[in-house]
């Protein structure tokens, strides 16, 4: 039993965390309702199936079938965005937010030490680390369909991770009944959403599963089950008729100099965006290691595992986005975490005035990007009110400018000459007149 004192200490950590998660939602519902829809959010705003606007969530599943078999087999981040799209904008900034949060507290989940709880320095690190280290902030988590392929996405995907943790740990999914049964759609559908996310995850429990063979662990049939469920998620994502249809584009270099081509710049995106939590993890391994603190060794190796595999699960595609390392960024920031609690710091009041300096520089970061976002907000709302005031007037044709973004928080708003290229064409279908560049 805990001794009064040490119940008072629990309580207090546990407010400041909760209130943290507060302030930071707060932080991140601004962020998104000042975000205005761009972009593909005006292509997802219509059926791919009628070519219609979205008229219900039956409308978005024939709209899923049609873009499994003409784009690519994303279904589950593209149906998100698409359901958003159908609710409106303030129902997404509201629940985008919250899954800000879900992903924090899901990095938290894979770094803490089982026996520790309300460290709430762990979850404004995993917030401040994102703040400085995703470059493209506001592709993965502020744009609508961005956020649903890449915050989303890496959230659902990261499940099958807690899950072998929890199963491993004595949580939740430690056991034989219904928890395991729940397992194995999860996992489905963890495996149905970013193709070198859930790659990298799969790999990671294939390596685990392995291990605990050779250990001669007890293996539960529920766990095989979901691994297999996983994988077929992948499977049926990857092999989208859409994902060939696309793929038409023809490298000029060889079979194996493509591949090393593809591999270098998997390197250099790697090192640039996930660099420093990795570079972070190296020198507090290596100061665990001198002061000869016992690390968790398995489940450090497979966040790195993780983060390597997602990222070099990427050689396999033609086409590598710097968003599509999110996954990776956010497994470096749960190992170096990870490594972090299992330094055990104290929580004393020099880890509180620590702690404090975080918050205010948390808080400095947060408005900086806000002004950002509004600006950006403003200048964009400036072109389609000229939109929407020549619609009024009844003109067969506006002219409107692009709008350059200048933070990582904003992004680009690139408006083509012709009213025939995308994405004029898309925004003219949406407002209903043709619209040309400036």
């Amino acid at each position: 039993m805990r001794c009064p004192e040490q119940a008072r200490t629990v309580r207090g950590q546990r407010g400041i965390f909760i209130l943290l998660l507060l302030a930071i939602g707060v932080l991140m519902l601004l962020l998104n309702a000042h975000t205005p829809l761009m972009m593909d959010d005006y292509d997802y705003s219509f059926s791919w199936s009628t070519g219609e606007r979205l008229d219900g969530i039956k409308d978005i599943f024939s709209s899923q079938a049609a873009h499994y078999h003409i784009w690519g087999g994303r279904s589950v981040t593209h149906f998100l965005a698409q359901l958003f799209l159908y609710l409106g904008k303030p129902v997404f900034n509201i629940a985008n937010a919250v899954m800000y949060i879900v992903l924090l507290l899901e990095i938290y989940a894979l770094c803490k030490r089982r026996e520790s709880a309300w460290d709430w320095r762990l979850v404004l690190l995993a917030h401040i680390l994102l703040f400085a280290c995703v470059e493209f902030f506001a592709v993965a988590f502020l744009w609508l369909d961005g956020a649903c392929n890449y915050l989303w996405g890496t959230a659902i995907a990261l499940v099958p991770l807690l899950i072998a943790r929890s199963e491993r740990e004595g949580g939740f999914f430690d056991g034989d009944g219904p928890q395991g049964v729940l397992a194995i759609p999860l996992c489905f559908l963890a495996g149905w959403t970013n193709e070198n996310t859930a790659c990298g995850i799969l790999a990671c429990l294939v390596f685990l599963l392995g291990w605990d063979l050779l250990r001669r662990r007890k293996i539960r049939l529920w766990r095989v089950l979901s691994l297999l469920a996983q994988a077929l998620g992948v499977a049926v994502m990857l092999f989208a008729p859409g994902n060939y249809a696309r793929a038409s584009e023809v490298s000029s270099r060889s079979f194996v100099m493509e591949m090393l081509y593809r591999a270098a710049v998997v390197t250099y995106c790697a090192v640039r965006y996930a660099g420093i939590p990795a570079a972070l993890a190296a020198i507090a391994c290596a100061t665990a290691v001198k002061k000869k603190i016992q690390l968790r060794i398995l489940w450090l190796c497979t966040l790195f595992g993780g983060a390597v595999l997602s990222a070099f699960a990427l050689v396999g595609s033609p086409q590598i986005s710097n968003r599509s390392f999110t996954a990776v960024i956010v497994l470096m920031i749960a190992l170096l975490l990870a490594v972090m609690a299992d330094k055990k710091p104290a929580a004393d009041r020099h880890s509180m005035h620590v702690g404090a300096v975080l918050f205010l520089l948390a808080v400095a970061a947060g408005v900086h990007a806000l002004c950002a976002v509004k600006q950006h907000e403003l200048r964009w709302a400036e072109q389609t009110d000229r939109i929407c005031l020549a619609v009024q007037e009844n003109q067969e044709q506006v002219g409107i400018r692009s709008v350059p973004s200048s933070s990582r928080y904003t992004m680009d708003i690139v408006i083509e000459h012709s009213p025939d290229e995308w994405p004029n064409s898309t925004l003219s279908r949406y407002y209903g007149i043709r619209i040309a560049g400036e």
